[in-house]
């Protein structure tokens, strides 16, 4: 069940939709044009609509391709729209989370780094990746049967494993070289092999260290030559980065990082905006006005949801699925509750989760209601805290019925507050 789609019931949308349709119709000509749309969205969020995002949206929901839209495509196009926006989204907040993890082990080494070199420990490192090559040229009169790359730097030599295809190859290894010279030269020699061993020579490639002072990650599909000669051998695909100053590398890293960042949260601010302006009109949420329109009390809510969303995936370590979790908080609240109550008189807890579950499954204003029965379960912990402050001394002594009634309050208890964070936060991702 997506969250964005259920807001409404299904005959109550499709009337909500059709007045929408004759809303953005401004000459009335029963087909939508893109410019209708375009000013539409634009004049409901007082700013001009991304038109490249409408473009996108426009295009799925005209499905015969002829560039309005009628009733029918919009009417049955309209989650289509929605879920290209909730693409985006989902997208954009995965690559925040990347980025955020980045950012974070970046300023972790960054702290490492600069410790060792105040200890004049000094990292400097060349490091390759030979990936693959194309268009390799027969090495002797067999023919290449498992060509290598050989690469020679500072001194040292490394080998890749020889790879049974003639003449495109994949051998996808890396490989890391101390640097003492910063005036050196990298050599990719690339050979045939019978038995692991070279044979006949193919072509070679020579790359200045100095190409690569920038510290920036270099990855090219280069041409190798036969020795002594112009002739193309075939191109060869390898990354290279060479980090002669680590700490300062590590901190243009993680500026790099905050400005992307920084990008990504503006660009999560605006789809949520067009998303709220695109489902602005068919959504029904009783919240009162101050709570809508308090663009202070809209930011606090944004923060701790964010706040909430980073805490679950750093706790269960990986993206939250908050509709599944949802379900999950519902039914284990219910089934905790139902057992208390069979070993306590609770009816309380029982009662509260039993309206969540009846919200969820009817779609019952959810922005409004999940409030409500947040609200609800910080009331219920405070009866419990009543409850275990008259009960536990005594329990605790009692027989086994009494101590599992005990542990099932005090996990009930704990639970509420993970089940109310998620509540709480499904009623504003669906404001």
């Amino acid at each position: 069940m997506n969250g964005y789609q259920e807001v409404t019931s299904a005959s109550n949308r499709v009337e909500t939709l059709k007045k929408l349709f004759s809303e953005i119709d401004l000459n009335k000509d029963q087909v939508l044009s893109f410019h209708e749309f375009h000013e539409y969205l634009s004049k409901k969020s007082g700013k001009e609509f991304n038109q490249e995002l409408l473009g996108e949206i426009f295009r799925t929901i005209d499905r015969d391709k002829n560039s309005v839209i009628n009733l029918s495509e919009f009417v049955q196009g309209f989650s289509k729209a929605e879920n290209i926006i909730t693409g985006q989204i989902s997208q954009v907040k995965a690559r925040i989370a990347e980025n955020s993890e980045s950012y974070t082990n970046a300023q972790r080494n960054l702290v490492e780094a600069k410790a060792k070199s105040m200890q004049n420990i000094a990292e400097n490192n060349l490091y390759i990746v030979v990936k693959k090559a194309e268009g390799l040229k027969a090495g002797g009169v067999t023919g290449n049967k498992a060509p290598m790359v050989r690469i020679i730097c500072d001194g040292n030599s490394m080998d890749t494993t020889p790879v049974p295809n003639p003449t495109n190859p994949e051998w996808n290894q890396s490989f890391t070289f101390p640097i003492t010279s910063d005036k050196g030269v990298i050599r990719i020699e690339v050979w045939d092999t019978e038995r692991n061993k070279p044979t006949n020579f193919i072509g070679e490639l020579a790359i200045p260290l100095q190409a690569l002072e920038n510290q920036d990650l270099h990855e090219d599909m280069l041409e190798i030559k036969a020795k002594n000669s112009e002739k193309a051998q075939g191109k060869i695909l390898i990354s290279l980065q060479w980090i002669y100053d680590l700490p300062l590398y590590l901190e243009k890293l993680i500026a790099e990082y905050e400005g992307a960042l920084k990008e990504d949260k503006l660009e999560l601010d605006s789809l949520e905006t067009y998303m709220k302006e695109l489902l602005a009109p068919i959504k029904t949420s009783q919240l009162p006005e101050w709570i809508k329109s308090n663009q202070k009390i809209e930011v606090i809510e944004k923060n701790v949801s964010e706040k909430v969303n980073n805490l679950f995936e750093k706790t269960l370590g990986n993206t939250i699925r908050w509709q599944k979790m949802t379900v999950v908080s519902i039914y284990l609240f219910l089934g905790l509750s139902v057992l208390a109550m069979f070993l306590r008189a609770d009816f309380l807890n029982l009662t509260i989760s039993i309206a969540a579950l009846l919200f969820y499954i009817k779609q019952m204003d959810i922005p409004l209601n999940f409030r409500v029965v947040t609200a609800l379960i910080i009331v219920s912990q405070f009866y419990d805290i009543f409850w275990l402050w008259n009960y536990f001394h005594a329990w605790i002594v009692a027989g086994v019925f009494f101590k599992v009634a005990l542990i099932v309050s005090i996990v009930n208890f704990f639970g509420k507050f993970v089940f109310g964070a998620v509540f709480w936060k499904n009623s504003i991702d669906l404001t």
